[in-house]
């Protein structure tokens, strides 16, 4: 897979989105924004409801963003709203604050809907920020909206993402130097959407070019007390877009965490790999996919999480 070209347009030329969901399912999408920036303004803003999947919410989920099940009982659903946003994404670099979110949304809808979107470029701002400014100790949206003077009502879709959109052009200015240049510096690649051929933004070197003593170290003790994977068990069902599972496996145990082949109750994650849910249906999961749904319905803390997810941890991120 070729690796998505910077262009100096992205430094003030962009759309940023940001999704809300019905429930903890990432192809839950009940709600949509893009807002679009032409040299570092405003020209245009979009708000989209979406009737979820059987139209059923979690009540957390309503308490978070005051969307309800009469609100999109009559709305489109996922492919009707991205299809009249996708012309804004063709050419453009994409932003979302804390993107692995926002790009699992949009995956796991399409592959629920067996849709395929225009694939783009995209970028995070959460990420930047924490990688630019640690000394700030907290990057979520709302944080940073108001150290920054920005307005903002948080998890109302326009809003946020109009707020990940000025974050954006402000790390310019905190940074003083271009964006293209701040990637490089902390190591990132832009990340790739694609329904067949994903890659994340990420800063996560792969465990092979990683020190071979740092490696040792890990493999043999099976703790690294500073990543959050350390002395968790994570297992893997699916294939992963960005990297073989036994690469999987060696990333895991290089930040400390334990792969194992099967889920139990002391699983911590279990890592879903592309599986289109339309095609195989629910009843068809793998039996790892199955078997963690089943502790979840018994209370079991174990993770469900996609490859975005895998490589937040292994960047020692949250989820």
């Amino acid at each position: 897979m070729s690796h998505p070209t910077w262009s100096a347009q992205f430094d003030r030329s962009f759309v940023s989105i940001d999704f809300e969901t019905a429930t903890s399912a990432p192809y839950s999408a009940c709600a949509v924004a893009a807002v679009v920036f032409e040299n570092g303004a405003i020209v245009e803003r979009h708000r989209s409801l979406i009737q979820p999947p059987r139209n059923e919410y979690d009540p957390f989920n309503i308490s978070i963003h005051g969307i309800t099940p009469s609100d999109t009982k009559s709305a489109a659903t996922f492919p009707e709203v991205w299809r009249d946003l996708e012309a804004l994404t063709q050419g453009s670099l994409v932003l979302a604050h804390n993107a692995s979110f926002d790009m699992s949304v949009l995956r796991r809808s399409s592959e629920f809907y067996d849709y395929s979107p225009d694939a783009f470029a995209f970028a995070c701002t959460y990420r930047l920020f924490k990688s630019h400014r640690p000394d700030l100790g907290e990057w979520k949206l709302n944080v940073l909206a108001s150290q920054f003077d920005i307005a903002l009502e948080h998890h109302d879709p326009v809003s946020d993402a109009e707020a990940a959109g000025k974050l954006w052009l402000l790390l310019s200015q905190v940074s003083r130097m271009g964006h293209k240049d701040m990637l490089e510096r902390h190591g990132y690649r832009l990340g790739f959407f694609h329904i067949l051929e994903y890659l994340p933004f990420s800063n996560a070197k792969s465990s092979r070019s990683r020190p071979s003593e740092h490696h040792r170290h890990v493999a043999a003790s099976g703790v690294d007390p500073d990543s959050r994977l350390s002395g968790k068990r994570i297992a893997v069902t699916g294939t992963l877009a960005s990297m073989p599972r036994q690469e999987v496996f060696d990333a895991i145990l290089d930040a400390g965490g334990t792969p194992t082949t099967s889920v139990s109750g002391k699983t911590d994650y279990l890592v879903v790999g592309s599986i289109n849910l339309a095609i195989v249906g629910p009843s068809r999961m793998s039996t790892k996919h199955r078997k963690a749904h089943e502790l979840q319905q018994g209370g079991h803390p174990i993770q469900i999480i996609d490859e975005d997810g895998l490589h937040c941890l292994l960047a020692n991120e949250p989820v």
